[in-house]
């Protein structure tokens, strides 16, 4: 699929992404390999390129498979707007009769999970069950407490079930009235809710709070760090004329950024590379003489 896209070949396809490893679960993807005197239909998301396979992409065989995954994928999901575009276009306008008609939305595509353990690396959901009852969930169907509210699972989600909302003020109805909760996010379907981090320059929610926590444990980062939502994570600016070359502010930088630098006149004073700098601002916090200082945005 990859040689195939580099040479502007389509090959149509619902469980492939770029970021994740080549799983082959959709099956349309497939395409017909020659490999010696063999011919055998491949998921082409999962077969490598090698010398000397002849690959044809739209021969009767791939038409007719293809055919058939989107005539079954049509009777489990009529209403996703993906599958009736992908069956138009192979001539399909509705499921057979012979076939049993449900009204799901997921297609078992397997890329919320594969994102999950694959990128996320949070492992909050899996498959559960198998054949028929074979579903996408959260450990024993109840809240997925691994889940740091990132939203992967929704990004690549391709029929949009995974339902990922934001709310500014949420409440919740108590017996002795109604709780004030903050802003939060919530993925209905792992029945997950977290807390939303406030950027402190702002004053707007942009990340669960959990996730940043996660972050910033696993990578090392100084607490401040996300007190600022990346749009507000500028490089300070060191003020001269106050910076008494210290090196206070170099001793606490968690990334290295800053350097002393001696001027013409012979004075030690710092700098702060802002190829390095993190805008993590922890050297605002221990300048004793607040030489330095976070420009204004506008």
């Amino acid at each position: 699929m990859k040689a195939a896209r580099e040479h502007n070949i389509h090959i149509p396809t619902l469980c492939s992404n770029d970021g994740l490893e080549p799983y082959g679960a959709c099956r349309l993807c497939v395409v017909e390999v020659k490999n010696g005197s063999m011919t055998t239909l491949e998921t082409s998301c999962t077969y490598p390129v090698q010398n000397g396979i002849e690959v044809t992409t739209d021969s009767a065989e791939v038409i007719k498979a293809r055919t058939l995954v989107l005539e079954l994928l049509l009777a489990r999901c009529p209403n996703v707007k993906i599958i009736q575009e992908l069956a138009a276009e192979y001539g399909i306008a509705k499921a057979g009769e012979h076939l049993t008609m449900e009204n799901e939305y997921c297609i078992l595509c397997g890329l919320c999970v594969r994102a999950c353990h694959e990128v996320v690396q949070a492992g909050a959901i899996s498959f559960a069950g198998n054949g028929i009852g074979k579903k996408v969930d959260s450990p024993f169907g109840q809240e997925a407490e691994e889940c740091i509210g990132c939203g992967s699972c929704a990004f690549v989600c391709p029929t949009g079930i995974i339902k990922l909302r934001r709310f500014e003020e949420a409440t919740e109805q108590m017996p002795a009235g109604e709780l004030t909760l903050g802003p939060q996010t919530m993925i209905e379907n792992w029945d997950r809710s977290l807390k939303m981090q406030v950027c402190k320059q702002s004053g707007n929610p942009y990340a669960p709070e959990y996730m940043l926590t996660r972050f910033r444990d696993t990578m090392g980062l100084p607490p401040q760090f996300f007190d600022f939502s990346p749009s507000y994570r500028e490089c300070p600016q060191v003020d001269e004329e106050l910076c008494v070359g210290c090196g206070t502010c170099l001793d606490e930088c968690p990334v290295g950024a800053i350097r002393l630098w001696e001027r013409e006149d012979k004075a030690i004073r710092s700098n702060i590379m802002p190829t390095h700098c993190c805008g993590c601002r922890t050297c605002t916090i221990y300048c004793v003489r607040s030489a330095i200082q976070v420009p204004e945005i506008a």
